[in-house]
């Protein structure tokens, strides 16, 4: 028996590493909720669709999309919050600009410039996760340059902590490097203190399938999605539906548009992987149903561009240099009304902020119920071309529909955490029985020593 509890003991380390290891694969970021309780165990009113609102829509197709993102390169960062809500940002100052006629390039908001400076006003972990409240926050209350003051390079602010307390220097939310008259024969770098800065009017939270689809009449979204295993590495094309009612929203995607395709609803959306991933960096995925909890926690934000109005208008008041905007000296151009300011607000400045997010409709009757029995996820499960049947829910008319939207009835599938359990089983008794037999050959052995 003394020679079995090793070998024992040996075989269950193996399996909890590989328990372990199952486990941190599944992670992606650490998907904050601040004060409020984790969607999964809220339940809240449904509306129906409203009449007259299109049967599809996509601002990608209207050509409204501005470029896609890797959060994870040159290392991993779990800034997927981040992603989803400037990528939503983006688009939505893209359909603003081309609704004022601005015929200037695309914007692509300073990620680095975030992910530098917001963690210092309580807003966000940085590459430990937050959630997109906390980038809108940052903008209606600071603004966000574009991505020309920073390039992306996956850090927060942790490198700032032995220097600056956390909080970020001038240099960590805009910088320029290059020759100047103060050091004509070496190149220096330098903090851009005047910036153009992006920012929002409002923010907040849509939750279910009515909304959403109201609220992207506007422009795109951000939502929470919970992540499968079967969704992070085997989906590639087509529909995907999720059959392991898995809800622990762990990832933030944009959400794009809507539709149906062979007569299954679903919601196109983009992720934050690299356009290697997916459909071109996108993928779809049933609607209607809150499949992956994809319904249930969204964000949208109303972009201010007014500091880019003033580098823009056909009598622009600022001009630009190699140390940053500044106004032009003809009074008649400025806009008195507005002027744009330097970082000195942002910068050494650890004074928190809370957010001011917009409640979605029927938030305060909302129940703080107990959280379902959630079925371990499941891989290879088949993600494209569902039965109709399945996914496309009924609502009464004209009723609401009061449900939470989370029961979905998990197929019996075998996992892969089971699956591993099974055969270190098998391999434990295996390893008894040898030892036994090895056991009681010893033995007899010893007998017929002694008889001789």
């Amino acid at each position: 028996m003394a020679i079995l509890l090793p070998v024992l003991a040996a075989a269950l380390a193996v399996v909890a590493a590989a328990s372990s290891s199952e486990s941190k694969k599944a992670c992606k970021c650490n998907r904050t909720f601040k004060d409020r309780a984790h969607p999964r165990d809220v339940t809240h009113e449904y509306l129906p669709i409203e009449d007259g609102l299109p049967a599809s829509l996509d601002w990608c197709e209207r050509g409204m999309c501005t470029s896609s993102w890797n959060q994870h390169i040159p290392q991993y960062c779990g800034s997927c919050f981040a992603h989803g809500a400037l990528s939503t940002a983006n688009d939505r100052i893209k359909i603003m600009n081309h609704k004022k006629g601005f015929k200037g390039p695309d914007v692509m908001l300073g990620r680095q410039s975030f992910l530098n400076c917001a963690p210092g006003h309580g807003l966000s972990d940085g590459c430990g996760g937050g959630e997109p409240s906390d980038v809108f926050e940052f903008m209606r209350v600071y603004g966000l340059p574009d991505e020309t003051c920073l390039p992306y390079n996956a850090t927060d602010y942790s490198k700032y902590l032995n220097t600056s307390n956390g909080t970020c220097p001038p240099e960590g939310y805009c910088i320029n490097c290059m020759y100047s008259p103060e050091s004509p024969d070496k190149a220096t770098c330098f903090p851009v203190k005047n910036v153009v800065r992006y920012r929002a009017q409002s923010y907040g939270r849509v939750v279910g399938e009515a909304a959403m689809i109201k609220e992207l009449q506007r422009g795109p979204i951000t939502c929470g999605i919970a992540c499968s295993r079967q969704f992070d590495w085997n989906y590639t094309a087509g529909v995907f539906w999720d059959k392991t009612n898995f809800t622990e929203i762990d990832h933030d995607v944009e959400i794009v548009g809507y539709g149906e395709e062979d007569g299954v609803k679903y919601w196109h959306a983009r992720n934050s992987w690299g356009t290697y991933w997916g459909e071109n960096g996108f993928f779809k995925i049933v609607r209607g149903i809150n499949n992956l909890a994809i319904e249930s926690d969204c964000h949208y934000v109303v972009p201010d561009v007014s500091d880019e109005e003033l580098v823009w208008d056909v009598k622009p008041a600022y001009g630009g240099s190699i140390y940053g905007i500044r106004p032009f000296n003809d009074a008649k151009l400025a806009k008195l009304h507005h002027k744009a300011q330097n970082t000195s607000d942002i910068a050494w400045n650890a004074d928190p902020q809370s957010s001011h997010e917009l409640d979605a409709p029927k938030d305060d009757g909302d129940v703080i119920v107990a959280p379902p029995k959630v079925e371990e996820d499941k891989p290879k499960i088949e993600e494209t071309k569902p039965k109709v049947e399945e996914g496309k829910p009924k609502v009464e008319e004209g009723k609401v529909k009061e449900a939470n939207l989370f029961a979905q009835e998990p197929v019996p599938v075998t996992t892969l955490s089971s699956t591993k359990t099974a055969f270190a089983f098998v391999g434990v008794g295996a390893i008894v029985v040898a030892a036994a037999l090895l056991v009681a050959a010893k033995h007899r052995q010893s007998r017929y020593q002694h008889i001789a």
